[in-house]
């Protein structure tokens, strides 16, 4: 006899199904053969298993004992110093501790730098971020799944106004009348080709041209990439980072350079994060703790409506 209650994980060992599997059983969800929700209910009738304990919790903010389920926070990023250098991360966990509030669900993060090729033991609910579309495709099949970012058709997703922000830094450079303007856009994600089209679109309309450099969301390639502008040319007037780390690469290599920021060059950056705020940085602020906070409410509450796209706003400072 079992000294607690039966988890789902006990009634899918016992089945000899996936914990994914025993979950769409018992919730008559699409995935399963009649033949396996017959044995999964079965069994999870012989041990007791009671299918609605994590609902209840969610209305309580309390698990029964021995029922601790858990949401998994993965994040696709090969940089293994992701974690410290990235201040995105620290705001997503927060706003999702946020919404967790004091319910006795497991917040667990998992950085990969490829996606693992097995999922033995699924959590209650996951948050991708930086999962390519049809591996979030494959993620959402599995149970409760939130992208932070667009992602595959029929994944939901949270995800802030992009396009817009990229508008209102070029919007802001053109106005400020910087003629020779470069970017360091980001990799071929959802997020950094929103922001490449939002600005792309007023340089478009301005006709400025812009000498352009791919970059990685790295401060080490928004060095390395800005160093590359100013060679292609040299009287570069403004920089247009995709996020902030890489404008921390792009300060350095001006400074070296020479370059006296806002009198010579403008930068600006993308997030409004700390580092924004301390190295004086214009930048597009993105709430990405209300973000976070969002997708972890479509995790405890699938019914709720598809959010809106969250509103970016630029923040002006001694850079630009």
């Amino acid at each position: 006899m079992m000294d607690q209650r039966p988890t789902l994980a006990d009634v899918a060992r016992v089945a000899g199904v996936s914990r994914a599997a025993a979950s769409r059983a018992m919730n008559g969800a699409y995935g399963v053969s009649d033949t396996v929700r017959d044995r999964v209910r079965a069994v999870a009738a012989e041990l007791g298993f009671e299918p609605h304990a994590v609902a209840r919790a969610l209305a309580t903010g309390r698990a029964s004992a021995g029922r601790r389920e858990r949401i998994e926070v993965l994040i696709v990023d090969p940089d293994p110093a992701a974690m410290s250098a990235k201040p995105f991360y620290s705001r997503v966990l927060t706003g999702a501790m946020r919404a967790l509030g004091d319910r006795d669900i497991t917040l667990e993060v998992r950085r990969v730098a490829t996606l693992p090729a097995d999922d033995a033991d699924p959590p209650f609910g996951r948050l991708l971020i930086n999962v390519p579309g049809a591996a979030g495709a494959a993620y959402a099949r599995r149970g409760r799944t939130v992208a932070l970012g667009r992602s595959a058709p029929g994944v939901m997703f949270v995800a802030p106004d992009n396009d817009g922000g990229g508008y209102q830094a070029a919007a802001h450079l053109v106005t400020s009348g910087r003629e020779r303007i470069g970017a360091v856009f980001g990799p071929p994600t959802p997020c950094a080709d929103e922001r490449r089209a939002g600005f792309l679109r007023v340089m478009a309309g301005a006709a400025r041209p812009v000498t352009a450099a791919d970059g990685d969301f790295t401060r080490a390639r928004g060095y390395a990439a800005a160093r590359e502008l100013l060679a292609r040319e040299p009287r570069l007037d403004a920089v247009f980072a995709s996020c902030d780390v890489t404008a921390m690469g792009v300060l350095q290599a001006l400074r070296e350079s020479g370059r006296r920021l806002a009198d010579d060059v403008a930068v600006v950056g993308f997030d409004g994060s700390t580092l924004a705020e301390a190295a004086d940085l214009s930048s597009v602020y993105m709430p990405v703790e209300d973000e976070a906070t969002a997708a972890v409410h479509h995790l405890l509450d699938p019914s709720l409506p598809p959010p809106a796209r969250l509103p970016t706003s630029l923040t002006v400072r001694g850079s630009s």
